[in-house]
């Protein structure tokens, strides 16, 4: 019985008054705290249009100000610096301008030289805000609160640079403010009475008041106001104290002048909230006591109903009550009381007694139509003491034990009857059932002849008249056919899970009419690198992923038709990673509703692998093409240089027969210069076929950039800034220093033409890196490259970048992106790297710049030693008769003369064939054999093989338009005694011949 039901009748009519009168109170409190808001809020809209009203007047008087100082700054006076002139004009100006209160012009010192009032002494403005920003900056700038020097008065400042006819600037022209001004506003604008304005300068210094400005002028605004100030938006509306402590409804406004980083000005502006709610409060006064006087006089009314119309009348009908309650049946208790709701209540009492007579007779009724209905129960319903012991079964009950009868199993204890794993499980379920829980048990029995059955009971207790448990009521279902169909359920289940468990394809199920996802399996979630959790919460058709790809599209057209689809697509998922996906999607129908199956496989590996396979076929492509060059530009150079050693060595020649006053000189000196550059272009293609000519030595690339660095910062723009960024301990790498600077410094040119007339950044960065096959697979010319140690050399710019079809093109011969040029500057530097075994990674996007990477095998084992300087050689004079082996007439006929010069008997031959024979014949006079490598029927090598065999002291000098490191490295363990590279001049065939009387000697 609750608390409210105790009370008396008097009392509740009261409550129900209160209860009445509440939510008039409540509506009229409403009412008066949304007017006060709305007061409040109309009191902020005031103060923040009055710093509007200011702050436009401000910014009217700054615009005004700099006209006029930019005016003064352009006048001839001014410029000239005339006191004596300008003065009356800036006397004249603040008497037009009322809220100037002084106008000066300082020079480049702060030194004032002309004021529109009078100065007592002399005064320097150096130390001010605004003259020092002004300088600084060149533009207008605001000052601070400051006490003026001539008019004692606090003033606040406006700076404005002056310049000469160069633009430098020579002073500054100051505006003084009279802030005060504003102060007639309050009084045009009708405020309530307490409105006041604050002006700040940047530091918060207090420029102007509304109200009493004596007291608060120079002084600092609230340390902790101002903060918020200056933290919070340039305006805005709170409630916070005033600087006469009390509690106002305050807007403020930062005022800024262009290029300054902080607001020259604050205006603020307050309202008390005394003033601003003070009819809101009255009214609500006003409504409280009226509303007392009305409840007041309800409650006296409650007081005198109560007593007359309820409280004497239920006293009847308790006594009433009672007396029926002592069995008085007979009686009419509406006799009693008449009339209303409680002459209802008595007629009641009436019908009470009639149907307590008629209820006798309908329970000996019920009990027999109860044990009818119990019987009849196809479910079993039982009777068991604390101890399991049977009381009560109907027939249901009997069947599903195999029981004849209830007095065949009627006082033993059902626990026997319950397979062991459940027994217990029973007990526990009896024992809650007597504590007054009741539960459920699904459990295993054995009948009476032995057939087992699953039961689903559920038990509660059973109490007699005064409420005590007495029994366990039982009512049991046989779900034995139900427990059959789960297991295979369950097993069907289970293999299900497993498919979606060890399954590595992703499966998902979406309810096809909401788009929820209703099953998922692992693999999903590893693929689209989420969890399952966050994955079963998705909607396919909330996906972004699915469409941008067209996934959603496709799932779409397959719940509508019914037809299956494979869907290949590339995916962002929700959790950050890029895939490629082939999805198999199905329309699944589950009791008459659609449902989306999706099967997904990532092909993402597929697919890199595909791409990479074409990108190798397509680099192996190049890499065959560029060999191809190589070979054909090496073959030209290789003739090139026969036809250029003819051409120089017989000007050689002609000129060593000239005398000193021939006017030939001149012209075969001019054919011997062509000849060498013909032969440094000769050059240049046989470093782009990589069989160039080098000089290997061990270099640390880390001090061949640093040498570089002032012949690299000469070479590029004024606007191109180059950052080196060199490891350290870096290996040493088996190079040619020479070829290696032309290579830097045609990447470094290459990348600042590449940026051009911007300002750019190039960065030269070195290390070590350890190359794998994986690595050295993704890089340039990777056929002939070992694991291992590689030191990279990185140029990298912020220029224009190159788009994917330029990149796969710049180590073409003769291919260039300038206007002019011979194109060989990247074939080369190509060339280069290939004749040091390296490679070259490029990386570059049209807009983003480009990076070369050149890699170079470091050094391994032990240091090779450095090559020593040349000894000088004697006179080109020799002895002896060498053995010219050449299949061009020209070279055979230009070394006879050659070596005739210098002194030589000579034999010649044009293949190497013939030189056998030769050789056979003469061996005993021929001192050396200068053999040319290409050659028709028998080549250089075959001939050196054979007069090896012949003779293994032979001494021969082996000539060929190829490089020496690559003759070299190819006749590693012949015994060659030198090698000539072609074309050759008459001093280098002499000391190459020297060597061999030098060598012979030694032999001797």
């Amino acid at each position: 019985m609750t608390r409210s039901s105790t009370l008396s009748t008097r009392f509740l009519l009261l409550l129900i008054t209160f209860v009445v009168a509440l939510p008039a109170a409540g509506v009229i409190i409403y009412s008066g705290i949304q007017f006060r808001n709305a007061m409040i809020d109309d009191a902020g809209k005031e103060t923040l249009r009055v710093t509007e009203r200011i702050g436009a007047e401000q910014r009217n008087l700054m615009v005004a100000a700099e006209q006029l100082m930019t005016s003064l700054a352009q006048l001839p006076e001014v410029k000239a610096r005339d006191a004596a002139r300008v003065e009356p004009i800036l006397k004249e100006l603040r008497k037009l301008n009322p809220m100037y209160g002084n106008i000066i012009v300082a020079d480049r010192q702060g030194r004032v030289w002309a004021t529109a009032m009078p100065m007592r002494q002399q005064l320097i403005t150096s130390d001010r805000r605004f003259f020092k920003a002004a300088l600084a900056s060149g533009r207008l700038s605001s000052g601070e609160y400051v006490v003026s020097r001539i008019t004692t008065r606090p003033i606040f400042n406006l700076g404005y640079p002056l310049k000469d006819e160069k633009g430098a600037v020579v002073g500054v022209i100051s505006v003084t403010l009279n802030i005060e001004n504003y102060r007639s506003l309050l009084q045009q604008m009708h405020l309530p009475v307490g409105t006041s304005f604050v002006i700040l300068d940047h530091k918060g210094v207090i420029l102007a008041r509304g109200i009493d400005p004596e007291h608060y002028l120079g002084k600092h605004y609230p340390a902790d106001a101002f903060k918020k100030l200056q933290e919070g938006p340039d305006r805005g509306t709170h409630i916070r104290g005033g600087l006469q402590g009390d509690k106002r409804i305050i807007s403020y406004l930062k005022l800024w002048l262009p290029g300054e980083n902080t607001p020259y000005m604050y205006v603020t502006a307050g309202i008390p909230i005394e003033a601003a709610t003070r009819n809101a409060d009255r009214s609500l006064a006003y409504s409280m006591t009226l509303l007392s006087s009305f409840l007041l006089l309800a409650c006296l009314a409650a007081i005198f109903i109560g007593k007359r119309c309820l409280g004497d009348r239920i006293k009847i009908l308790e006594e009433a009550s009672r007396r029926l309650a002592d069995g008085e049946t007979g009686m009419k208790v509406s006799d009693l009381v008449h009339g209303g709701e409680l002459g209802g209540l008595a007629r009641t009492f009436d019908a009470m007694a009639e149907q307590l007579r008629a209820r006798e007779d309908a329970l000996a009724r019920s009990e027999t139509f109860k044990n009818t209905i119990i019987e009849t129960e196809p479910e079993c319903v039982k009777l068991l003491d604390s101890e399991g012991r049977l009381q009560m079964m109907n027939r249901a009950g009997l069947n599903m034990i195999d029981a004849d009868s209830l007095a065949q199993v009627e006082g033993q204890c059902v626990f026997d009857l319950i397979t062991p794993e459940f027994k217990e499980a029973f007990k526990e379920l009896t024992r809650s059932v007597f504590r007054g829980i009741p539960g459920n048990l699904v459990f295993q029995t054995s009948g009476l002849k032995g057939r087992r059955v699953w039961l689903d009971t559920h038990a509660v207790p059973f109490r007699n008249d005064r409420g005590e448990i007495v029994s366990l009521l039982g009512i049991t279902r046989d779900i034995t056919e139900q427990m059959k169909s789960e297991e295979q359920r369950q097993e069907t289940l289970l293999l299900f899970e497993s498919l979606l468990q060890y399954s590595p394809m992703g499966i998902r199920i979406f309810d096809g009419e909401s788009g929820k996802c209703i099953l998922l399996n692992q693999a999903t979630a590893d693929i689209a690198g989420g969890d399952v959790e966050q994955m079963q919460q998705q909607n396919f058709r909330l996906l972004q992923s699915w469409r941008e790809s067209g996934l959603l599209e496709a799932a779409e057209t397959v719940l509508g038709d019914g037809i299956a689809r494979v869907h290949e697509v590339e995916l962002h998922t929700s959790f950050g990673k890029d895939i490629a996906m082939s999805y198999v999607l199905s329309r699944l129908m589950i009791k008459g509703k659609k449902h989306l199956l999706v099967v997904g496989r990532d092909v993402t590996d597929e697919r890199r692998l595909t791409e990479d396979k074409k990108r190798m076929e397509a680099q192996m492509l190049h890499v065959q093409k560029l060999e191809s060059l190589g070979v054909l530009a090496g073959g030209i150079a290789h003739d090139f240089n026969n036809i250029l050693m003819a051409i120089m060595g017989n000007a050689e020649l002609a000129l060593l027969r000239l005398t000193q006053e021939s006017p030939v000189r001149g012209n075969l000196q001019n054919i011997e210069k062509s000849s060498q550059r013909a032969a440094d272009l000769a050059q240049q293609m046989l470093a782009y076929s990589g069989k160039g000519s080098f000089l290997i030595e061990e270099v640390n690339v880390n001090a061949l950039v640093e040498e570089m660095r002032h012949m690299l910062d000469v070479s590029i723009s004024k606007k191109v800034e180059m950052h080196l960024e060199l490891a350290e301990d870096l290996p040493l790498v088996e190079v040619d220093a020479t070829q290696i600077r032309q290579v830097v410094m045609n990447l470094v040119i290459n990348a600042s033409e590449a940026i051009g007339d911007k300002n750019g950044v190039i960065s030269i960065k070195t290390g070590a890196r350890r190359c794998d096959a994986v690595t050295l697979s993704q890089l340039w010319l990777n056929d002939r490259l070992q694991e291992g140690l590689y030191v990279y050399l990185e140029v990298s710019d912020n220029g224009c970048g190159m788009a994917p079809e330029t990149v796969a093109k710049i180590f073409d011969p003769f291919f260039t992106t300038k206007f002019t040029g011979r194109g060989l500057g990247m074939a080369a530097v190509l060339g280069i790297v290939r004749g040091h075994n390296g490679t070259i990674e490029v990386r570059s996007k049209p807009g983003e710049g480009s990076s070369f990477t050149v890699f170079i095998p470091a050094v391994s084992g032990d240091a090779r030693p450095q090559p020593q300087a040349q000894e000088a050689l004697p006179a080109p004079t020799g002895t002896g008769t060498v053995l010219l082996v050449d299949d061009e007439e020209t070279i055979r006929s230009l070394g006879t003369e050659m070596l005739e010069t210098l002194g030589y008997q000579v034999l010649t031959a044009e293949d190497g064939a013939a030189a056998i024979e030769i050789f056979q014949r003469q061996k005993d006079d021929i001192t050396c054999v200068i053999l040319d490598l290409t050659m028709p029927h028998m080549d250089g090598e075959q001939a050196l093989r054979v007069l090896r065999s012949l003779d293994p002291g032979v001494q021969v000098l082996l000539s060929s338009g190829f490089s020496e490191q690559e003759i070299t490295q190819r006749f590693t363990g012949w015994g060659l005694t030198g090698f000539i590279q072609k074309p050759y001049r008459l001093t280098d065939l002499s000391r190459k011949l020297q060597l061999v009387h030098k060598k012979l000697r030694a032999e001797n």
